[in-house]
């Protein structure tokens, strides 16, 4: 072979090998594109699949403290389509040769049993002690599996290890010899269960509700925004950014710890947060609301009430509600973040407040809250008594008797009674911790 022979080999063999790593490189790139492109489904479906679980196990509990056929009926559905969510979520996740049959039926059984319990109730019957006692084991079987999932860092390629200790858990919760058998037997009836039809929150009308304090407002320049901007914040190194599309159309200004939006129409802030870290707490509660409360007056909002906080991160943050007399507007929520270390306000947040609050014209309410606590599930014990407005599915409102109760276990349980139906409309279940109230 002579020399310019080998040359020539040499230079073919060398882009052989160029376009073979090329082509080795390419498809590299491309498998860990596809790969983490399916870890994100995974991710999402996993996500999708502990919100829906977790859904479904409140409104288990919540469903064994209704006394009317509508609400009955609400949670029922609510229930039905949460499980089939958590259904389709799981069916995305890699099980490998462990299908979760015990989830998968699971899943399957409890919207069909709460239906047939709701079917019993519409047709005139009460909710028996047994399906009581059956739907409390739905609800300590969905709560296994959810604190199972949400304690599990779930290895997207060896996901096997955790099917099986979920359905280790609902094995272990679930009485197989009675509730088993009950649901079971209504395998075979469940074909003419009505279609059950309700508003839910994420109705096209609702997302797009028009808010009522800047629907006829004036509108207000950039200039005059920034002023508004600079007394709620009491930062004088704000600069312009730009304006913020949405329901609520505003201006927004920040700089490296502060963002503060103020609406177009009306010049109300929208949405103020800043961000530092918070030291140790150094302010009892009692000051820390005080301190809102203030903030609230300045900005011209009066007859706003607190209802709950929760502290998280150093930062206290209240709820409050407009007080329209009596009645307690939870509609027309506000709320503030106060930090622990020094009391300053972090975080305003008025969205439900612009969205609905307006001057209103309550008619007096007929029904006695003696009357209304006759619909109060004997498993709960009154506490409290209050008027309340609160936002429906549907994006309304509704004025209703307020309950705050004990359940057996000294639980805490709210539940709100139509004023003019009586008509059970909604049951929360509030989570004391150590750092405030939450409301599931």
């Amino acid at each position: 072979m002579n020399k310019r022979t080998f040359v020539r080999v040499v230079s073919f063999l060398s882009a052989a090998v160029l376009v073979a790593v090329g082509f080795y490189v390419k498809e590299m790139c491309t498998s860990r594109r596809y790969r983490r492109i399916i870890q994100n489904n995974y991710a999402g479906a996993f996500d999708e699949l502990s919100t829906n679980l977790n859904e479904l196990s409140t409104n288990l509990i919540k469903i064994s403290y209704v006394t009317t056929p509508r609400q009955l009926a609400t949670y029922a559905s609510e229930i039905y389509s949460q499980a089939q969510l958590a259904k389709g979520a799981l069916y995305k996740l890699p099980t490998g040769d462990n299908e979760l049959t015990s989830v998968y039926k699971f899943l399957s059984q409890v919207g069909n049993y709460t239906l047939a319990v709701s079917k019993d109730v519409i047709e005139g019957n009460q909710v028996t002690e047994k399906q009581r006692e059956e739907l409390n084991s739905l609800s300590n079987a969905a709560k296994a599996i959810t604190d199972v999932i949400e304690e599990s860092e779930l290895d997207y390629n060896n996901p096997n290890y955790w099917t099986k200790e979920i359905d280790g858990k609902i094995k272990n919760t679930l009485d197989e010899k009675s509730l088993g058998s009950a649901l079971g037997e209504l395998e075979s009836n469940l074909s003419d269960y009505p279609t059950l039809i309700y508003d839910g929150p994420y109705s096209d009308h609702i997302l797009n509700k028009k808010p009522l304090m800047t629907a006829n407002a004036k509108e207000i320049t950039q200039s005059e925004a920034m002023q508004i901007a600079l007394k709620a914040t009491g930062d004088k190194k704000l600069s312009y950014q730009d304006v913020q599309n949405g329901k609520i159309e505003g201006y927004r200004f920040s700089n490296d710890n502060v963002t503060v939006t103020v609406s177009k129409k009306g010049g109300y802030i929208i949405y103020l947060r800043k961000s530092r870290t918070v030291g140790d707490n150094n302010i009892s509660y009692d000051k820390l609301l005080s301190k809102a409360k203030k903030y609230l007056d300045d900005l011209g909002y009066e007859n706003m009430v607190d209802t709950y906080y929760f502290t998280d991160s150093g930062i206290c943050v209240i709820n409050f509600a407009y007080l329209d007399g009596q009645t307690i507007c939870y509609t027309d929520l506000i709320k503030v973040g106060v930090s622990v270390d020094n009391g300053e306000i972090m975080l305003l947040e008025t969205g439900g407040y612009l969205t609905n609050h307006t001057l209103r014209a309550f008619e007096s309410i007929d029904n006695s809250p003696e009357q209304a606590a006759k619909v109060i599930s004997n498993l709960l014990s009154i506490e409290k008594t209050s008027i309340a407005l609160i936002p429906t599915n549907s994006g309304g409102e509704v004025r209703c008797f307020e309950f705050a109760c004990k359940n057996e276990d000294g639980g805490d349980i709210l539940v709100y009674i139509n004023a003019k139906t009586l008509d059970v409309e909604q049951i929360y279940i509030l989570l004391k911790t150590d750092g405030g109230t939450l409301v599931k």
